[in-house]
């Protein structure tokens, strides 16, 4: 969800369709995951019970990544355009993916940026 209000209305169905104990929302970077002058998510967490818990990955998270990388493979090959019957078709399809990528098209992603010491950049410059 790329706007606040977009993702305020997806947690408000979360909360919905999950209505007690503790829910824990993993944040990447993305501004509108921050509670802002409004206080947008203070405020949700308060009309739920102060149950929702929310942890924000760490800024230099060139872990998280991989996953997005992953994870934007899996949209343009398995799920744009899909129609599934119903949940369990769904699950197939990303299992049956996942199984695919796994056995025969997984392989290291190229990293085109490499880690200089500070004390490195200060003799390359002079």
């Amino acid at each position: 969800h790329r706007t606040a209000d977009q993702t305020v209305a997806f947690l408000e169905k979360l909360a919905a369709h999950q209505p007690t104990g503790d829910v824990y929302v993993i944040w990447d970077n993305l501004n509108t995951h921050y509670d802002g002058p409004d206080k947008r998510w203070t405020q949700f967490n308060e009309r739920h019970g102060k149950r929702f818990h929310f942890v924000h990955t760490p800024i230099p998270a060139s872990w998280l990544n991989q996953v997005e990388i992953f994870f934007s493979i899996v949209d343009k090959r398995v799920l744009r355009h899909a129609d599934f019957a119903d949940i369990a078709a769904a699950k197939r399809r990303l299992l049956g993916y996942i199984d695919l990528w796994s056995r025969e098209l997984a392989h290291p992603f190229r990293w085109t940026w490499r880690y200089v010491r500070p004390e490195d950049r200060v003799r390359r410059a002079a």
